[in-house]
């Protein structure tokens, strides 16, 4: 029955291969993050009240899909409402989707809810008259929660945009009683490296304020020639109860088949293209089924992966009401009480709304008396007069929608922008702070820091040699000097203090601008760190860049994952390391440092359960050093061919006798490959990798040697 489907279930996704955007031919790759946010929640959530209102849904609906008498009754006379809030999350302010393009969306949405749109015709004749109008309209929200006038439309700057575990809604909060979408710029690969087009979450699964959809923006908008795009009408359908026609492949009977919908004929499997003889199941008629006897599968239907959707099912109209009638959340979302708070009641009159000031692009790094162009972003409103004001900067003001600045006062400078409609109240204005480094001062490589108290992350001595903590999405401690942990050169080092941070939230360490007077070859960052996972489970990572324009542009450099931290187990408790729990790191940067560049290295942590992560003893230098004497130092270590051919390994030659190990991650941290440590006498090696690396998707991988315990990192390019 359907409670089978239901329960093990939590988020659905809808993915594709590689490239895929719109629902075409191309289409292909049934890849999503279902079980693993499943699992996560399931282990998570448990709400009482909610578990019964989804077992009346499930009853319901089972109910309905017997009982012809029940089901018509059942059936809606009348147009439902909901309120839709769309939050556009962008990693730089970056304009990637106009108000017009969302509203176009917003249409096919509808149409397709409705059973309005023109390719309706292409349902066959054998399920057009199973066909349904599903009686829900979607409809912008026209006042937010505060009662001011909207668009229905928000416009956000974060990181979380490129995420793939549901930390968007932890910092890009849902508007409680309305629709929650989210539009991110990409939310990552499934198994088998399919693209994660979107992904929902069924009612009564987890909390209201994660319930709704995380959607790729670039779905949302139907490319030209490639025909509507379903992403959206599809994931509402799991958001409103509806499952996919494949879910339960193949079972005894109509109601434990496929989506558990007896007028959605069930498939056996995902299915792509378009197939019109394709008959995957043969018990179409088992139990109260509207057909006679084995039909083809329901290409048509919404919730399939097929690339001719056209229709939702009079049964799955069916199952959506008795969502909406178990689920209270939802009775008080479509209620006329809430359709008029949120300002869509037919014939509501709101005003017009005030524009909100927003930066169109995230230029936060320049170096002395170089210039940045900024953008005015403003959404929700007209903008009739604009001003800018800067500090440290060759203008204090500007009008321009567009205006480029040179800033010549090293330090951080502010940036102010102020919007008003010439009608309404203005908004609060917009402040961002400006990073101006110093060309002439700061630190000098060769370079090294202990990280002590009176250094970190302000010295007194030297304004121009501070250290700057930032986060995205946590109000939690940050970076912070300490003098607790035992290291092996003094009690002073740098943590983050992980368990006090928020969940999914990153947090970043910038050093000062390092000039290099002089050309630096064979450039390395070397660093000890220590780390404990507060449970076996967390999955932390760091990652290492490096900027040589003063912090403008990033390069990723180093990406440790939780089990290449770890320097020990699980700690229950505030995890303080001792001086042997400490690992040395090893990171190649650009093989020459030219004189004069400015080099300035960032550290960034993603928070996922960990305890504590500890920094101590950084160094840039020309050549790779070690706890031991640079005992690495003497080793040459050389990876090719590269890109990786089946002769592709790793060569060494060794001055002395050497502990040899070797791994090889992918762009997440993930290891992928793993050669156990031996010991190697003095002279020439081979390490072979091609082998072991036959089934790795294209893409970046990072090759870490260990040289008695010390890292060396190659970059190898799989095709």
């Amino acid at each position: 029955m359907i409670r089978s489907l239901r329960t093990p279930l939590l988020l659905a996704c809808l993915a594709v291969g590689p490239l895929a955007i719109a629902q075409d031919a191309g289409r292909r790759g049934a890849w999503c993050a279902t079980d693993e946010q499943a699992a996560l929640l399931r282990t998570t959530f448990h709400d009482p009240a909610l578990a019964r209102e989804r077992a009346a849904a499930d009853a319901q609906s089972d109910l309905l899909q017997r009982d012809d008498a029940s089901a018509a009754r059942a059936r809606p006379t009348a147009t439902r409402f909901v309120p839709v809030v769309i939050h556009v999350v962008s990693t730089c302010g970056e304009q990637s989707i106009t108000d017009a393009q969302i509203l176009d969306g917003m249409r096919i949405l509808n149409e397709d809810w409705s059973r309005l749109s023109a390719d309706t015709v292409q349902t066959r004749p054998i399920f057009k008259q199973r066909a349904a109008d599903l009686n829900v309209e979607f409809r912008l929200a026209k006042l937010d929660p505060q009662g001011q006038p909207t668009t229905g439309i928000v416009r956000v700057t974060n990181i979380a945009t490129n995420s793939a575990s549901d930390r968007i809604k932890a910092v890009v909060p849902a508007w409680n009683n309305y629709f929650n979408i989210w539009l991110v710029n990409s939310i990552g690969t499934g198994g088998g490296g399919g693209t994660i087009l979107g992904y929902a979450q069924f009612p009564g699964t987890g909390p209201w304020n994660t319930w709704g959809v995380v959607q790729r923006v670039d779905t949302w908008i139907a490319p030209v020639g490639q025909g509507r795009d379903r992403t959206m009408s599809h994931e509402i359908g799991h958001c409103f109860d509806l499952a996919h026609t494949f879910q339960s492949g193949c079972g005894a009977s109509c109601t434990s088949s496929g989506d558990g919908v007896c007028d959605t004929p069930p498939s056996s499997a995902a299915t792509y293209g378009c197939n019109q003889t394709q008959n995957t199941c043969a018990n179409d008629a088992n139990g109260p089924s509207p057909y006679t006897g084995n039909v083809v599968d329901q290409i048509e239907n919404y919730m399939s992966y097929d690339d001719c959707q056209n229709m939702f099912s009079l049964g799955q109209q069916l199952r959506v009401e008795a969502a909406i009638n178990s689920f209270s959340y939802l009775r008080n979302m479509m209620s006329p009480a809430n359709l008029l708070a949120t300002g869509i009641t037919t014939g509501q009159v709101v005003g017009a709304p005030a524009p909100i000031p927003y930066f169109a692009s995230c230029n936060t790094r320049v170096c002395e008396g170089g210039s940045l162009t900024f953008a005015d972003g403003s959404y929700n409103g007209r903008v009739a007069s604009r001003t800018w004001t800067f500090t440290g900067a060759t203008v204090a003001s500007d009008t321009a929608r567009n205006p480029i600045v040179t800033f010549t006062t090293p330090g951080l400078q502010t940036v102010t922008l102020s919007v008003n409609d010439g009608v309404n109240p203005p908004r609060p204005s917009l402040t961002a702070q400006v990073m101006v480094s110093t060309t002439t001062s700061g630190y000098q490589a060769p370079f090294q820091f202990a990280f002590p108290a009176s250094q970190f992350p302000t010295d007194a001595t030297d304004p121009f040699r501070n250290w700057e903590i930032t986060s995205q999405g946590s109000t939690g401690a940050g970076w912070e000097a300490t003098s607790l942990a035992g290291t092996p050169n003094d009690n002073e080092s740098v943590r983050i203090r992980l368990r006090n941070a928020t969940a999914r939230s990153t947090h970043f360490l910038y050093s000062p601008n390092i000039v290099v007077p002089s050309a630096l070859n064979r450039a390395y960052l070397s660093f000890r760190r220590a780390y404990a996972p507060a449970t076996a489970a967390a999955a932390d990572i760091l990652k290492v860049d490096y900027s040589l324009d003063c912090g403008r542009t990033w390069t990723n450099r180093a990406t440790r994952a939780s089990a290449q931290l770890r320097t020990a187990n699980a700690v229950a408790g505030i995890f303080v390391p001792t001086a042997t729990q400490w690992a040395a790191d090893s990171i190649p940067l650009p093989t020459t440092l030219a004189a004069g560049a400015h080099l300035q290295v960032r550290f960034s942590v993603a928070v996922d359960g960990g305890n504590a992560l500890y920094l101590d003893a950084l160094r840039i230098r020309g050549r790779v050093l070690s706890t031991a004497a640079d005992q690495a130092a003497g080793a040459e270590v050389s990876l090719a061919p590269n890109p990786l051919t089946d002769e592709t390994r790793v060569a060494l030659t060794l001055t002395r006798p050497t502990r040899v190990a070797l791994y090889v991650t992918d762009v997440l941290g993930r290891v992928v490959l793993t050669q156990a440590e031996r010991s190697l006498p003095a002279g020439a090696h081979l390490l072979p990798i091609a082998e072991g690396l036959r089934r790795a998707t294209a893409g970046v991988y990072a090759v870490t040697v260990l040289l008695d315990g010390q890292p060396l990192t190659q970059r190898l390019s799989v095709q």
